[in-house]
Protein backbone atom coordinates (compact mmCIF):
# COMPACT_ATOMS: atom_id res chain seq x y z
CA UNK A 1 0.00 0.00 0.00
CA UNK A 2 1.32 3.35 -0.76
CA UNK A 3 0.98 5.96 1.76
CA UNK A 4 2.59 9.37 2.18
CA UNK A 5 3.76 11.21 5.25
CA UNK A 6 5.14 14.66 5.64
CA UNK A 7 4.90 17.71 8.64
CA UNK A 8 2.44 20.26 8.46
CA UNK A 9 5.11 23.01 8.20
CA UNK A 10 2.78 25.43 7.06
CA UNK A 11 2.02 28.77 9.39
CA UNK A 12 -0.67 30.90 10.07
CA UNK A 13 -0.69 32.73 6.52
CA UNK A 14 -2.05 29.82 4.67
CA UNK A 15 -5.17 30.13 7.01
CA UNK A 16 -6.15 33.80 6.46
CA UNK A 17 -7.93 33.13 3.49
CA UNK A 18 -10.14 30.12 4.85
CA UNK A 19 -11.26 32.93 7.31
CA UNK A 20 -12.23 35.58 4.89
CA UNK A 21 -9.44 37.46 5.72
CA UNK A 22 -7.26 39.42 3.06
CA UNK A 23 -4.63 41.84 5.57
CA UNK A 24 -2.89 41.39 8.50
CA UNK A 25 -4.81 39.64 10.99
CA UNK A 26 -4.56 41.72 14.92
CA UNK A 27 -2.18 40.71 17.42
CA UNK A 28 -5.08 39.08 19.24
CA UNK A 29 -6.66 37.33 16.37
CA UNK A 30 -3.33 36.06 15.34
CA UNK A 31 -2.42 34.61 19.02
CA UNK A 32 -5.70 32.78 18.79
CA UNK A 33 -4.75 31.64 15.07
CA UNK A 34 -1.52 30.37 15.91
CA UNK A 35 -2.95 28.45 19.18
CA UNK A 36 -5.38 26.50 17.11
CA UNK A 37 -2.53 25.73 14.44
CA UNK A 38 0.46 24.22 17.50
CA UNK A 39 -2.91 22.11 18.75
CA UNK A 40 -4.28 20.48 15.11
CA UNK A 41 -0.37 19.91 14.58
CA UNK A 42 -0.08 18.03 17.82
CA UNK A 43 -3.19 16.53 17.36
CA UNK A 44 -2.66 14.78 13.78
CA UNK A 45 -0.47 12.83 12.10
CA UNK A 46 -1.58 13.20 8.15
CA UNK A 47 -1.58 10.38 6.18
CA UNK A 48 -2.59 10.18 2.85
CA UNK A 49 -2.69 7.15 -0.05
CA UNK A 50 -2.70 6.29 -3.91
CA UNK A 51 -3.00 4.26 -6.62
CA UNK A 52 -2.74 4.50 -10.50
CA UNK A 53 -5.43 2.48 -12.75
CA UNK A 54 -4.96 2.47 -16.96
CA UNK A 55 -7.63 4.08 -18.40
CA UNK A 56 -9.77 1.44 -19.73
CA UNK A 57 -12.89 2.59 -21.86
CA UNK A 58 -13.95 5.94 -23.02
CA UNK A 59 -17.72 6.90 -23.59
CA UNK A 60 -18.94 10.69 -24.74
CA UNK A 61 -19.52 11.74 -20.57
CA UNK A 62 -17.98 8.25 -18.85
CA UNK A 63 -14.26 6.80 -18.42
CA UNK A 64 -13.83 3.51 -17.47
CA UNK A 65 -10.78 2.34 -15.05
CA UNK A 66 -8.87 -0.83 -15.38
CA UNK A 67 -9.50 -3.25 -12.42
CA UNK A 68 -12.07 -0.75 -10.44
CA UNK A 69 -15.66 -0.50 -10.47
CA UNK A 70 -14.91 2.94 -10.11
CA UNK A 71 -16.10 5.64 -12.72
CA UNK A 72 -14.85 8.92 -13.83
CA UNK A 73 -18.46 10.24 -14.97
CA UNK A 74 -19.84 13.62 -16.52
CA UNK A 75 -18.78 15.17 -19.25
CA UNK A 76 -16.91 18.22 -18.11
CA UNK A 77 -15.28 15.65 -15.87
CA UNK A 78 -14.75 13.28 -19.03
CA UNK A 79 -13.13 16.77 -20.76
CA UNK A 80 -10.67 16.98 -17.40
CA UNK A 81 -8.78 13.55 -18.48
CA UNK A 82 -9.46 13.10 -22.39
CA UNK A 83 -5.96 12.82 -23.18
CA UNK A 84 -5.04 10.82 -20.60
CA UNK A 85 -4.17 7.05 -19.91
CA UNK A 86 -3.94 6.47 -16.86
CA UNK A 87 -5.52 8.15 -13.70
CA UNK A 88 -4.00 8.47 -10.11
CA UNK A 89 -6.25 8.36 -7.24
CA UNK A 90 -5.73 9.53 -4.26
CA UNK A 91 -6.86 10.24 -0.58
CA UNK A 92 -5.69 12.08 2.34
CA UNK A 93 -6.77 12.58 5.87
CA UNK A 94 -5.84 14.68 9.18
CA UNK A 95 -7.54 12.00 11.22
CA UNK A 96 -10.44 11.66 13.22
CA UNK A 97 -8.94 13.16 16.37
CA UNK A 98 -9.72 16.83 14.38
CA UNK A 99 -12.94 16.09 14.05
CA UNK A 100 -13.24 15.43 18.10
CA UNK A 101 -12.01 18.65 18.68
CA UNK A 102 -14.00 20.71 16.62
CA UNK A 103 -16.90 18.76 18.46
CA UNK A 104 -15.83 19.67 21.82
CA UNK A 105 -14.94 23.84 20.73
CA UNK A 106 -18.58 23.72 18.99
CA UNK A 107 -20.43 23.12 22.08
CA UNK A 108 -17.68 25.35 24.29
CA UNK A 109 -16.65 28.03 22.26
CA UNK A 110 -18.47 28.46 18.82
CA UNK A 111 -16.10 31.31 17.86
CA UNK A 112 -12.96 29.20 18.35
CA UNK A 113 -14.58 26.05 16.58
CA UNK A 114 -14.65 28.96 13.60
CA UNK A 115 -11.04 29.50 14.08
CA UNK A 116 -9.89 26.23 14.52
CA UNK A 117 -12.32 24.41 11.88
CA UNK A 118 -10.70 27.09 9.47
CA UNK A 119 -7.02 26.49 10.46
CA UNK A 120 -7.94 23.02 9.97
CA UNK A 121 -9.48 22.91 6.64
CA UNK A 122 -5.96 25.14 6.06
CA UNK A 123 -4.10 22.00 6.90
CA UNK A 124 -5.76 19.52 5.01
CA UNK A 125 -5.44 21.26 2.36
CA UNK A 126 -1.88 22.25 2.30
CA UNK A 127 -1.43 18.45 2.88
CA UNK A 128 -3.34 17.57 -0.33
CA UNK A 129 -1.06 20.29 -2.09
CA UNK A 130 2.23 18.80 -1.48
CA UNK A 131 0.84 15.26 -1.66
CA UNK A 132 -0.36 16.56 -5.12
CA UNK A 133 3.12 17.78 -6.01
CA UNK A 134 4.85 14.55 -5.20
CA UNK A 135 2.58 12.72 -7.43
CA UNK A 136 2.39 15.30 -10.05
CA UNK A 137 6.72 15.01 -10.09
CA UNK A 138 6.32 11.20 -10.47
CA UNK A 139 4.44 11.93 -13.23
CA UNK A 140 6.40 14.07 -14.84
CA UNK A 141 9.24 11.50 -14.54
CA UNK A 142 7.24 8.65 -16.02
CA UNK A 143 6.92 10.96 -19.07
CA UNK A 144 3.71 12.39 -18.56
CA UNK A 145 2.23 15.70 -18.04
CA UNK A 146 -0.41 15.75 -14.62
CA UNK A 147 -3.50 17.42 -14.77
CA UNK A 148 -5.42 19.44 -12.42
CA UNK A 149 -6.62 17.42 -9.68
CA UNK A 150 -10.48 16.64 -9.78
CA UNK A 151 -13.14 15.34 -7.10
CA UNK A 152 -16.34 13.82 -6.84
CA UNK A 153 -18.74 16.44 -6.07
CA UNK A 154 -16.93 18.71 -8.64
CA UNK A 155 -18.01 19.69 -12.29
CA UNK A 156 -20.29 17.25 -12.85
CA UNK A 157 -18.79 13.98 -11.23
CA UNK A 158 -21.60 12.79 -8.79
CA UNK A 159 -20.22 12.83 -5.31
CA UNK A 160 -22.36 9.23 -5.04
CA UNK A 161 -19.14 7.99 -6.57
CA UNK A 162 -17.57 8.63 -3.31
CA UNK A 163 -17.76 4.80 -1.81
CA UNK A 164 -15.87 3.54 -4.85
CA UNK A 165 -13.66 6.02 -4.76
CA UNK A 166 -12.45 4.86 -1.40
CA UNK A 167 -12.91 0.96 -1.82
CA UNK A 168 -10.19 1.82 -5.06
CA UNK A 169 -7.61 3.21 -2.77
CA UNK A 170 -8.26 1.43 0.30
CA UNK A 171 -9.05 4.31 2.59
CA UNK A 172 -10.35 2.62 5.28
CA UNK A 173 -6.85 1.58 6.03
CA UNK A 174 -6.07 5.31 6.35
CA UNK A 175 -9.32 5.29 9.02
CA UNK A 176 -10.99 6.90 5.98
CA UNK A 177 -14.87 6.12 5.41
CA UNK A 178 -18.00 7.95 3.79
CA UNK A 179 -21.65 8.21 5.04
CA UNK A 180 -24.25 7.58 3.88
CA UNK A 181 -24.66 10.95 2.10
CA UNK A 182 -21.26 10.43 0.60
CA UNK A 183 -19.34 13.07 3.09
CA UNK A 184 -15.82 11.62 4.08
CA UNK A 185 -15.51 10.85 7.52
CA UNK A 186 -13.15 12.29 9.25
CA UNK A 187 -14.08 15.98 7.64
CA UNK A 188 -10.78 17.28 7.16
CA UNK A 189 -10.44 14.71 4.01
CA UNK A 190 -9.54 15.23 0.37
CA UNK A 191 -9.83 12.74 -2.24
CA UNK A 192 -9.03 13.47 -5.35
CA UNK A 193 -7.94 12.41 -9.16
CA UNK A 194 -5.46 13.10 -10.88
CA UNK A 195 -4.38 12.28 -15.17
CA UNK A 196 -1.20 11.15 -16.95
CA UNK A 197 -2.13 13.40 -19.78
CA UNK A 198 -0.10 12.79 -23.08
CA UNK A 199 -0.63 16.54 -23.62
CA UNK A 200 0.47 19.70 -22.03
CA UNK A 201 -2.55 20.94 -19.61
CA UNK A 202 -3.26 24.15 -17.05
CA UNK A 203 -1.03 22.41 -14.82
CA UNK A 204 1.97 22.85 -16.21
CA UNK A 205 1.92 26.57 -16.11
CA UNK A 206 4.27 28.39 -13.79
CA UNK A 207 2.81 28.19 -9.92
CA UNK A 208 1.22 31.35 -8.72
CA UNK A 209 3.63 32.45 -5.22
CA UNK A 210 1.00 34.30 -3.91
CA UNK A 211 -0.99 31.71 -2.58
CA UNK A 212 -1.26 28.49 -1.67
CA UNK A 213 -4.29 27.60 -3.96
CA UNK A 214 -6.32 28.82 -6.12
CA UNK A 215 -9.28 28.03 -4.33
CA UNK A 216 -7.98 29.79 -0.89
CA UNK A 217 -7.25 32.81 -3.17
CA UNK A 218 -8.65 36.44 -2.87
CA UNK A 219 -7.97 37.24 -6.13
CA UNK A 220 -9.63 33.91 -7.79
CA UNK A 221 -12.13 35.69 -9.18
CA UNK A 222 -10.10 37.76 -11.47
CA UNK A 223 -6.88 35.42 -12.33
CA UNK A 224 -6.89 34.66 -15.64
CA UNK A 225 -4.26 32.07 -14.63
CA UNK A 226 -7.32 30.40 -11.71
CA UNK A 227 -7.94 26.62 -12.23
CA UNK A 228 -9.90 25.66 -9.62
CA UNK A 229 -10.32 21.55 -9.53
CA UNK A 230 -11.02 20.86 -5.73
Amino acid sequence: MNLFKIPLNLTYHESLPFLGMNKEPSPQEKELIEHYLIKIKQLTQPIGTWKTFAVKARESARIHLAETPLQIVGSSTSEHFQSCEQITLLAATLGAEIDQLLSRLSSENPAHALIADAVASSAIEFFTEQFDLYLSTQIRHKGFFPTARFSPGYGNWPLNWQKEFLSSVKGEKIGLTTTDYFILKPTKSITAAIGWSKLPTKKTRKPCREQQTCRSCRLATSCPDRFVSN
